[in-house]
């Protein structure tokens, strides 16, 4: 007789119950912690967190006994069909973009009240090591990307989103007031742009627009990042680069969202 059980391989049901406990309220556990909440030995929860750490699904967090969620997760959600199409239109136009300008591009959703960088194409000079990284999140209203992605919500969803998050200070320049952040979202709408001055990192400047869908909605952001000596000399023309990446992006965008069944094929038919 074949039962759900036939089909159950023990070692993966343990590997889906311990990223399960995974949540909003504990996004932190030890070893000891897993195996207590799940009644499993020890040395094996041990072993299969060791190997869930090798592919980056779990990471250990510096300095203690506790273990977080891995960016490898984050890099699958990225990958999935819900960021397939503005995955496919933005590629071609970053790398153009990174071309022309030499600089690092980021291509970022606003996840949970967050900007999550679902693409980056790093500069060729490597002048800085910039902290982004495919799948990680940055505060968003410090990063230009971010506030590009919270300008365009409505009060009642940004208001949700300051008070979850708030404003934590990184630099002298971070914006920590929540009626002039208020002021730098209008002025970001007005303009079709957002710049952080130096306001994550000392010498770090970026300039970020809008990708916008056939309702016009924002449905994603495109960014330059560059050292602030770069940045102030060339803004001009990063400026019109980016403006002109986000415009195509969405074209691009929009033009799979017409016809979507070109996009999602299924290969084994």
């Amino acid at each position: 007789m074949v039962t759900e059980s036939t089909y159950t391989i023990k070692v993966l049901d343990k590997v889906f119950k311990i990223l399960g406990l995974y949540d909003d309220k504990q996004k932190k556990f030890t070893v000891q912690e897993i195996s207590d909440r799940l009644g499993y030995n020890k040395s094996s929860t041990y072993r299969i967190i060791r190997n869930l750490e090798k592919v980056a699904y779990l990471e250990r967090i510096p300095r203690t006994q506790y273990y977080k969620l891995g960016f490898g997760l984050y890099y699958l959600g990225t990958n999935s069909e819900s960021y397939g199409p503005i995955l496919a239109a933005a590629r071609p136009l970053l790398t153009r973009l990174n071309d022309l300008c030499g600089e690092t591009a980021h291509l970022a959703v606003l996840h949970q009240g967050q900007p999550l960088y679902i693409d980056k194409i790093e500069s060729s000079e490597r002048v800085l090591q910039i902290r982004s990284r495919v799948g990680s999140k940055l505060p968003g209203h410090c990063s230009g990307v971010g506030k590009m992605l919270l300008a365009f919500l409505d009060d009642k969803k940004l208001a949700e989103v300051i008070e979850e998050w708030g404003f934590a200070k990184f630099t002298d320049n971070t914006i920590t007031d929540g009626a002039l952040f208020r002021r730098e979202l209008k002025k970001i709408r007005e303009q079709g742009y957002a710049i952080d001055n130096e306001e994550i990192e000392y010498g770090l400047k970026c300039i970020a627009a809008p990708v916008f869908d056939s309702g016009g909605q924002v449905i994603a952001a495109a960014s330059i990042s560059t050292t602030k000596e770069r940045f102030n000399s060339e803004f001009e023309s990063f400026k019109s680069m980016i403006l002109e990446t986000t415009r195509n992006i969405g074209l691009q965008y929009q033009g799979i969202m017409k016809h979507p069944s070109s996009f999602y094929t299924d290969d084994e038919s």
